[in-house]
């Protein structure tokens, strides 16, 4: 029995790491691309079922199409009804993977697997490169099916296992609860079913016995989901718990009819094997257009059990690590993340400055805020660093640098308007007295800061390249006004016959300081063109 375990389990962490090779080589080929299919496809719930079943299909991994939908969902690009028809078709996207799986082609995963290793070490171009993670993958899934089968062969032969296992299968809730727990600590519903037909073919049980097996691994992909929400945002937690009830609830009516279910599955097509495949492609399938007209009237009870929670007053930071799994979202995520801070700068500091200039507000409400943006700039940075330790492409670490660097601009801008309010305290402190053209042209240069920043923050959000170029074509006009500034204040101070020193020392590290917030601004612009 213990050389059968091992062979058992080592055939099954090499199915398993087929998959996860596979469906993170696919996510990071397609997850972009998947997120705007899913954007522009969703607008009807019949679109976004099939959108559902096409994604999923092609990223190998309902959770990762879930966590697409939750972004969307909370970016309010889709709507909560849509996502709900999204997630009908996802659950009927991982069925095709086992049919897939079902072929019997485990005599050709060492020649998947062998061409897979030619293309990876000895082609450099990354297209072949990733097509030869894709055909190694896929190798690994197919010997780790054969090593499970072969493992469970001399099952068949001992009585007391097969006493056992009979057993367990005459309890179809039982079974069924089994499976649903052994699904959720793999994270692999296809693995579960992969081990039920592998039971199949080894003569160890029957078809019938299998297919409460083949409903608790239904369920148990739905397991991490939840936990995984836990994290998530509040429309996360939503589509987590319809996913858990719509599968759940379909598996109880299942198990409520399963006498009918045995009666009907051996006038499916194929070889046994095929004939769970179907079995479950078919269950997914009914349960799904069973819920598909009650969408309507779920959504409704949602909003009423579920209804929206008020935002908290001021800035946190919204980031999932379960993102990380998938780095186009994460990326995708952390722009609008740095986005709403630079955002939240913007309202709170950017804007606050004139107000503070002629003693509206006093400077302690802005150090609040700069004590914000500390904290904000550790966790977004740490998230990306983390992110940084993924297995990113080329373009992915360009984006995930530029993203660093204009987080480091924006912690600076807090930090740099603080020093400002400091230096202008020094006015009062030390009884200094500035013209009006002086505080005109600080008002002028505050001015330019806004526009800057503002068309900075614009071009970072929409990736617009014209309006960055514009924003740093400017730079010259601002550089032009310090020195005339300048000029004019020595200039101010000479023709007064003014001797004190405190007068310029305070007034041009104020200017110093606001052309600093300035450049630090257009610094945003020159990150978007990739200039850094």
């Amino acid at each position: 029995m213990f050389s059968i375990a091992l062979a058992f389990i080592g055939g099954l962490g090499i199915f398993l790491y087929g998959t996860h090779l596979l469906s993170s080589t696919l996510q990071r080929l397609a997850a972009t691309k998947m997120r705007e299919f899913l954007t522009h496809i969703t607008n009807t719930r019949i679109k976004g079922v099939l959108s559902g079943i096409v994604a999923t299909f092609f990223l190998q991994s309902s959770t990762v199409t879930s966590i697409l939908i939750v972004g969307l969902v909370g970016g309010s690009v889709i709507t909560l009804d849509q996502a709900f028809g999204v997630v009908l078709g996802s659950a009927i996207g991982t069925t095709l993977t086992v049919q897939v799986l079902a072929f019997d082609i485990v005599e050709y995963a060492s020649v998947f697997i062998f061409i897979g290793a030619i293309f990876l070490l000895f082609i450099k171009k990354v297209l072949w490169r990733n097509i030869g993670s894709i055909l190694i993958s896929i190798g690994f899934i197919f010997f780790g099916i054969g090593a499970i089968t072969a493992a469970l062969q001399p099952l068949s032969e001992s009585s007391e296992m097969l006493a056992y296992l009979s057993n367990i299968s005459t309890n179809p809730f039982l079974f069924a609860f089994i499976a649903m727990l052994l699904t959720a600590l793999m994270h692999s519903s296809a693995a579960m079913i992969i081990i039920g037909i592998a039971f199949v073919k080894s003569d160890v049980l029957s078809v019938d016995a299998v297919l409460p097996l083949v409903l608790g691994a239904n369920v148990g992909s739905t397991l991490p989901v939840i936990i995984s929400s836990i994290a998530s945002s509040w429309e996360g937690r939503k589509l987590a718990v319809f996913t858990f009830l719509f599968k759940a609830t379909g598996v109880l009516l299942a198990l409520v009819i399963f006498g009918m279910l045995t009666d009907f599955v051996p006038y499916l097509p194929g070889s046994s094997e095929r004939q769970i495949a179907h079995f479950h492609t078919l269950f997914n399938i009914v349960i799904a257009a069973l819920f598909f007209p009650l969408i309507p009237f779920i959504y409704k009870l949602f909003k009423k059990l579920f209804p929206r929670k008020e935002e908290g007053i001021g800035y946190k930071v919204k980031l999932n690590d379960k993102l990380l799994e998938i780095p186009d979202e994460a990326l995708n995520q952390s722009k609008k993340e740095i986005a709403r801070l630079s955002t939240h700068v913007q309202e709170n500091m950017i804007m606050k400055l004139n107000a503070f200039m002629r003693g509206e507000i006093d400077g302690e409400s802005i150090f609040e805020v700069e004590e914000t943006i500390d904290a904000s700039y550790i966790k977004i940075q740490k998230y990306l660093l983390k992110l940084g330790q993924q297995n990113l492409s080329s373009y992915q670490s360009t984006e995930e640098v530029k993203l660093l660097n204009i987080l480091n601009d924006i912690e600076n801008i807090g930090d740099t308007v603080v020093s400002f309010i400091k230096e202008t305290k020094k006015v009062s402190l030390r009884n200094i007295h500035f013209t009006e053209k002086d505080i005109n042209h600080i008002e002028t240069i505050m001015m330019y800061i806004e526009k800057t920043y503002q068309n900075s923050l614009s071009a970072f959000e929409n990736g617009d390249h014209h309006l960055a170029r514009q924003t740093i074509q400017s730079q010259s006009i601002i550089e032009q006004f310090e020195k005339d500034v300048k000029f004019e204040h020595f200039n101010s101070l000479i023709n007064k016959k003014e001797h004190n020193p405190d007068i310029s020392a305070v007034y041009l590290d104020i200017v110093n300081e606001l052309i600093q917030i300035h450049h630090l601004s257009m610094n945003i612009s020159r990150t978007v063109l990739g200039l850094i």
